[in-house]
């Protein structure tokens, strides 16, 4: 399987093998929740659409299709291992962001914060900025917190991951809309399948990871099984991941549930892991 760059909470590369089964090889793909872009870099298709609502991330994908990869891990250097100098570098993205750049400098900042932030979260505050915080750290002599610097090694092989996205997407489509933009649904068949992979319904109260870039929730869930139905009595395949919460058997009833088991990390420590229930719900076409 093909390694995603990026770093994503919620990432499906280790679930590949259960959910590359489900979708098959479509003419036409649609992967309209495409985050770290792991499912949509190993399902073999036709034509691929790629989407998200975050139009930094697909300012990125767009800005790697066109520049040379090298320029990307720029800001991997030594200094900028410590939390003064990410924390610059935040605020250097932020301003950018601010002033709705579409600058590559951005998109080196991007994913400087990608791989040095805490988790590889990708988290933006209501004035559109991003805020999380410095990554996992040490201390050095001078008590200084700092990141273990990437070895050249490292840099190389996020190098080769983003020249191997670069040469496998080339050919893509990348797409920033909302869900229910049903532009994103024109012109498809019976030979293509759409994939949803949305912020998933919480399990519990203290369950938090809805609000990847906007406001994702009951009614929302709602919506995206109105447009899986609709799109399966067209005669289009539709997959869909999500948690186990009791709320996603009902909302999504229409279709066939397969229960699997993720690794997920619990609570703040990335280093506390165990098996969580979800679901792969597939609405398959009656014709």
């Amino acid at each position: 399987m093909k390694k995603p760059f990026l770093k994503w909470a919620g990432g499906k590369y280790k679930l590949l093998d259960l959910l590359i089964p489900e979708i098959g090889q479509p003419n036409n793909f649609v992967d309209v929740f495409t985050g770290g872009c792991s499912v949509s870099l190993n399902v073999k298709s036709n034509n691929t659409i790629s989407n998200d609502i975050n139009r930094h991330l697909i300012g990125l994908y767009r800005s790697i299709l066109c520049n040379d990869v090298s320029v990307f891990t720029e800001y991997f250097t030594d200094e900028n291992c410590t939390e003064e100098s990410y924390n610059k570098l935040r605020n250097d993205f932020n301003t950018l962001v601010s002033e709705n750049s579409d600058s590559i400098e951005k998109y080196k900042l991007f994913i400087y914060l990608n791989k040095h932030c805490f988790n590889g979260l990708t988290r933006f505050n209501r004035s559109g900025g991003f805020n999380v915080p410095f990554g996992r750290y040490t201390k050095n002599d001078s008590d200084d917190k700092i990141v273990i610097p990437f070895s050249e090694e490292s840099i190389k092989n996020i190098k080769t991951e983003i020249q191997n996205f670069k040469n496998s997407m080339d050919s893509c489509t990348f797409t920033c809309k909302n869900f229910d933009d049903m532009s994103l649904y024109e012109n498809l068949g019976q030979d293509d399948v759409v994939y949803f992979d949305p912020p998933y319904l919480p399990l519990n109260k203290t369950s938090f990871f809805t609000d990847y870039f906007g406001k994702f929730g009951l009614k929302e869930h709602e919506k995206l099984s109105e447009i899986a139905t609709e799109l399966k009595n067209s005669g289009i395949k539709t997959v869909i991941s999500n948690s186990s919460a009791v709320e996603t058997e009902s909302i999504f009833k229409e279709g066939r549930f397969i229960e699997i088991l993720a690794t997920r990390s619990v609570g703040a420590n990335s280093e506390t892991r165990k098996k969580i229930k979800e679901y792969i719900t597939v609405f398959i076409p009656l014709f």
